[in-house]
């Protein structure tokens, strides 16, 4: 992101430098600061668990707050409804990181159909304008696909009684990092081999899926590892 020095007014490209290169002055760096009406509303919005209602209240909050990168951000975590839910399935496209739910079921999802979840995780224009507003979007497209994959392993697969030893609807964390060391194997394994997005795009999301394993499961990754290529 470019700025002008303050004091010889030109333009400054570069990133991470201390002193202009133009003049000589060190650089004042640029922190944006809070905006607390945001957080309310982003406060507000995190206290409910329902997709819809969170995605109005944030809605409603960047109505107020029409500067607010912080809202957006969120608003980035929330998907839209299908139009077309597939028939017999139950429909979980208002949580964004149901896009992973192709890497675990390949075959419930037409080709079609994966080629707007892909681009939901890459390419979407409200996805790269939104990266746009931060001073490092690729960082923060990391950052995005990694709390995406974390999402996704806490509400699809941690909560899976048919993955966990899950008893009468409480979640029991013991020994998951193994239960759910060869699932996620298979899913890392799907996206390294997925011919629909690129060879850098590919080793990124994988990145951060087993990134996002490793936070979720408190570091541990040797039973994962060990179901690894």
């Amino acid at each position: 992101m470019s700025i002008a020095c303050k004091h010889c007014g030109k333009t400054i490209e570069e990133t991470g430098i201390s002193f202009c290169p133009f003049c000589g002055v060190r650089i004042e760096e640029r922190k944006e600061k809070p905006d607390a009406e945001a957080e309310t509303w982003i406060r507000k919005a995190m206290a409910v668990t329902s997709f819809p209602k969170r995605k109005e209240i944030l809605e409603e909050g960047l109505r107020a707050c029409p500067d607010s990168r912080e809202i957006r951000w969120e608003l980035l975590f929330i998907g839209e409804k299908d139009p077309k839910p597939p028939k017999g399935r139950m429909d979980f496209s208002i949580i964004k990181c149901s896009l992973l739910q192709m890497y675990r079921f390949p075959d419930d999802y037409p080709e079609e159909k994966k080629e707007t979840m892909r681009a939901q995780l890459f390419t979407d224009p409200k996805l790269l304008s939104t990266l746009q507003l931060f001073e490092d979007p690729e960082a923060k497209h990391r950052e995005y696909l990694e709390r995406i994959c974390e999402e996704y392993i806490e509400v699809f697969m941690e909560d899976d009684n048919r993955l966990m030893n899950n008893f009468l609807g409480f979640r029991l964390s013991k020994n998951k990092e193994k239960l759910l060391a060869a699932p996620c194997a298979d899913i890392i394994g799907r996206i390294r081999t997925d011919t629909g997005l690129t060879g850098e795009q590919r080793a990124l999301l994988a990145d951060m899926f087993y990134r996002a394993f490793s936070v979720r499961m408190g570091g541990n990754t040797e039973y994962l590892d060990a179901e690894l290529p």
